[in-house]
């Protein structure tokens, strides 16, 4: 999951892996759902909706969704498929097509 280097501010755009902006963490996978957690390596090029402090864990919530990506396209459907129940926030969803693949 994708945790803030710094305090960020709203309006930037994360740098992604090795960038100045965030570092990566791991953890269960039912913690990081449950926190809707944005994993590291979506990070790359999403710009933040809100301030978020240092050592914050980045959630969906918190970036503008990207639409398209094949490898965040296959992530969802992962979700999805096995964790039928997982919280995931509206926004993060709104480039999924309705009846499409998750």
């Amino acid at each position: 999951m994708a945790v803030a280097k710094r305090d960020l501010k709203a309006g930037e755009r994360l740098d992604g892996v090795g960038g100045f902006c965030t570092y990566g963490l791991v953890d269960n996978a039912p913690t990081a759902r449950a926190m809707s957690a944005l994993p590291i390596g979506f990070s790359d090029g999403r710009v933040l909706r809100r301030d978020v402090a240092k050592d914050a864990v980045l959630s969906f919530d918190d970036v503008d969704a990207v639409p398209g990506g094949i490898v965040e396209k296959l992530w969802r459907e992962q979700q999805a498929r096995w964790f039928p129940g997982a919280r995931e926030s509206r926004e993060s969803l709104e480039h999924v097509p309705a009846g499409g693949v998750r």
